[in-house]
């Protein structure tokens, strides 16, 4: 049975993609140029950086491969064979945040190569971010290290900066679904942009799911933070997110479920937060 491939390049990359040579998804899977990062059975991400017209330019390669049966069926509905692909989902999803405004890693290309209607490989492309430190190792890291006055006025400006990104993502029906410490990136230091990346399970809803994807996100926010931040500005962070000066009784509903939702994650979280290193237990909420 013939392979089949589909391939697509944002306009202003195509150029650039040829001189790397990287058209398509057989010159992807042969590239050896730049640093794995991650690799295993199935899947790979690899970095490639080179200097272009006197600037650094980097990408980010997401390999993935479907080479037996158990994992073709595993995607069955979610892109293997029906549905949408995890890369051409997650490229769209970049292009639709930075259509909004937010903050993203700019989506290069994607490309799937399918055995009849069953998807054999794909891979997504993105453009790196600037001296990225995703957020959960700028605060077990960077905050403690502050002085007190310092650290004070950074937690403030994260959480504020934060509420009004993630309210900003929700207005727009999109729930991220994945929306952990570690996939948020910050460029440096600065709190002046978050840049959210691995938004694959990312979607739009405009029905019930809407609420209970909204609070799913703000639980995975949360699920680590009783151990950074205290309750009161962890109600700050909410009640900004609302655009509330109080909580309403729809917001303690809401302050409930989510509660509800990060309580499982709360050891998992903290434990790939700080690294499994031992820490006293948070106030009990």
């Amino acid at each position: 049975m013939a392979f089949r491939e589909h391939v697509m390049i944002t306009p202003e990359w195509q150029e650039l993609l040829r001189q790397r040579g990287l058209p398509g998804v057989e010159a992807v899977y042969r590239l050896r140029e730049g640093a794995v990062l991650k690799g295993g059975a199935a899947t790979e991400l690899r970095r490639l950086e080179w200097r272009d017209d006197n600037q650094t330019r980097v990408l980010f390669i997401k390999k993935y491969w479907y080479p037996t049966f158990r994992l073709r069926w595993s995607g069955f509905y979610r892109g293997t064979f029906f549905g949408t692909s995890k890369v051409r989902r997650e490229y769209e999803n970049l292009a639709r945040l930075r259509a909004w405004g937010l903050d993203a890693p700019a989506p290069v290309a994607y490309g799937e190569e399918r055995r009849g209607r069953w998807l054999h490989r794909s891979y997504l492309i993105s453009e790196g971010v600037p001296s990225p430190m995703p957020l959960d190792v700028f605060i077990r890291d960077v905050l403690p290290a502050m002085s007190a006055p310092e650290r004070r006025q950074q937690q403030t400006e994260l959480l504020q900066r934060l509420a009004d990104y993630t309210r900003r993502m929700h207005d727009h029906h999109f729930v991220h679904h994945d929306y952990f410490w570690r996939n948020i990136l910050l460029s440096g230091r600065s709190l002046a942009h978050f840049f959210l990346i691995d938004s694959h399970k990312g979607r739009c809803w405009k029905s019930w799911a809407e609420f209970d994807g909204r609070a799913k996100d703000l639980a995975t926010l949360d699920s680590p933070a009783p151990w950074f931040f205290r309750r009161s500005e962890r109600l700050r962070f909410f009640l900004r997110y609302r655009e509330h000066p109080r909580l309403t009784t729809g917001d303690k509903d809401l302050v409930r479920l989510i509660l509800r939702l990060a309580k499982p994650m709360r050891t998992s979280q903290l434990n790939r937060v700080c690294r499994a290193q031992p820490v006293s237990d948070p106030a009990k909420e």
